[in-house]
């Protein structure tokens, strides 16, 4: 399963468009995503700087984490801890999704930018990130922006038939798990989980370790509504 981490209303809004979050490249919160290594000479490292702003103008990201249960993710990407985790399948091989690994030193790829395409320029340094970054356990795959669809300067791919939702995780301090209101703000969430044939976990803080787990109080709350 690969899991995007949102804030609710960015898993609501893609929810009701049964759509993923397409990263653009120089737009993301890593300095060195898809930069070659560059102890170069100064003109050399003005070309591959060209082609790394092409490659950025075509293509986009759609990035994963393995791991719906680390809490460092739920901190940093959904909303301290109030947001939706969507869980997706890979039902096809339209999408070429790779794991992306985390050396302890800059890889040392050489790339010649006379003759570099594109494809080869994202094989090459597109899977690689700083060791501090280890734990988004991430998988990733490009895809053309022409091929997505663009909503206010913002770029989104179509989920269904290739990619399946098939869980969403409601944050641990998300605001429906509120006893006094939870009925009303729960349900919109659940009738949207219902259209996408998705199942719903609620989630909460581990009591004896570091981990994000199934809350056996409030998930079965929410199955309620869901089969209501």
């Amino acid at each position: 399963m690969y899991y995007q981490f949102l804030s609710s209303l960015n898993a609501i809004t893609n929810l009701e468009r049964k759509m993923v979050k397409v990263s653009r490249i120089k737009a993301v919160n890593d300095l060195f995503e898809l930069q070659p290594y560059l102890r170069l000479d100064k003109e050399k490292r003005k070309q591959l700087g060209k082609i790394r702003t092409k490659v950025a103008d075509t293509y986009g990201m759609v990035c994963f984490s393995t791991d719906w249960q680390e809490p460092i993710m739920w901190g940093h990407y959904a909303d301290r801890n109030k947001g939706i985790v969507l869980g997706f399948e890979l039902v096809s091989d339209r999408f070429a999704i790779k794991e992306v690994k985390y050396p302890n030193e800059r890889k040392q790829v050489i790339l010649d930018p006379q003759s570099v395409t594109a494809s080869e320029y994202i094989e090459a340094v597109g899977f690689i990130k700083y060791e501090g970054w280890a734990y988004e356990k991430e998988h990733r795959f490009f895809v053309k922006l022409d091929n997505c669809i663009c909503i206010e300067k913002k770029y989104f791919l179509k989920f269904g038939n290739d990619l399946r939702l098939r869980e969403v995780i409601i944050g641990p301090e998300h605001p429906s798990k509120n006893k006094k209101i939870y009925i009303k703000t729960a349900k919109y969430i659940i009738e949207l989980v219902k259209q996408n044939g998705a199942k719903l976990i609620v989630s909460r803080a581990e009591f004896g370790g570091y981990r994000i787990v199934p809350c056996g109080l409030w998930t079965p709350r929410f199955e309620k509504l869901l089969n209501a």
